[in-house]
């Protein structure tokens, strides 16, 4: 009974490890470079990384299903512009109140990597993306964060990679 015991707990030690090996790896550069990526003016070095691990997580999840079978991709984000801007703070108007108007698109700039099973580049490039039409393709109603940004990355990806296996 011990050694079945022993065999399941090592079995299961097993899961994480392989479960951890994710077909996606996205990394960022230095996050206080880039030109917006933060929830209002006064936002921590912890709310900025807070946002781009939302992005990554966004990323990891969505990716995968896009990518041909046996493929790995990484991708580097060197910039975000979020959707929107802050106005400038005159008399008692909020500092955090981030105006959405189609002359303020979401960008992101990016470097990518699609590289084969045995190691080899498949396809790398670097895209800037934007969306001007960014209104008109997410609902600004919603109450996501970052969700004009997402729908940014998952046209990329629709685009850019294979249809959903």
């Amino acid at each position: 009974m011990i050694r079945y015991l022993l065999a399941i707990a090592a079995a299961l030690a097993c899961l994480p490890a392989a479960a951890a090996e994710s077909p996606v790896q996205v990394t960022f550069t230095d996050l206080a470079n880039f030109t917006d990526l933060r929830v209002s003016i006064a936002t921590t070095d912890r709310d900025r990384e807070g946002l781009a691990d939302e992005l990554r997580r966004h990323i990891e999840r969505n990716a995968p299903r896009r990518l041909p079978q046996g493929t790995r991709l990484a991708i580097t984000i060197t910039d975000v512009d979020m959707a929107g801007e802050y106005p400038p703070v005159t008399g008692s108007m909020s500092r955090d109140l981030r105006v959405i108007k189609d002359v303020y698109p979401p960008r992101i700039d990016l470097d990518f990597r699609l590289l084969r099973a045995d190691g080899s580049v498949e396809r790398e490039g670097h895209r800037e993306l934007r969306d001007a039409g960014f209104l008109w393709s997410t609902s600004p109603y919603t109450r996501e964060r970052l969700a004009f940004e997402k729908s940014l990355l998952d046209a990329w990806l629709q685009r850019e990679f294979a249809s959903p296996r």
